[in-house]
């Protein structure tokens, strides 16, 4: 078994980017890899509870359940969202101090950056 980053680093609207990482992440588990995604920088809007369907965007509810479903682990860098004044996070996304989401990736085996 590996362990896994996926990190999402980048805003979520006008681009399937960020969607297509959870995706991504979901599928990653299907050999039983430990598949941790780490939402940092402007990647933190995607774990927001925003309203997408306002600005025409489809909602990644089915990802964020399936990565629940299957217990993968969801870190928001804190010093990101500080910046940027996000105080509520999606159910199940841990806020993680600096230390930690470096922690992380060093831990990791591969780290997949988006």
């Amino acid at each position: 078994m590996k362990k896994i980053a996926v990190i999402v680093r980048n805003l979520p609207f006008n681009t399937r980017r960020n969607a297509e990482a959870l995706r991504m992440s979901v599928g990653l588990t299907l050999r039983e890899d430990k598949v941790t995604v780490i939402f940092m920088d402007d990647g933190v809007y995607t774990a927001t509870s925003k309203k997408p369907e306002r600005i025409n965007y489809p909602s990644m509810d089915r990802e964020f359940g399936a990565l629940r479903m299957l217990k993968c682990t969801l870190l928001a860098d804190k010093p990101s969202m500080d910046k940027r004044g996000i105080k509520e996070l999606i159910e199940n996304i841990k806020k993680a101090d600096r230390e930690e989401i470096v922690r992380t990736m060093n831990e990791s085996d591969i780290i997949i950056p988006f």
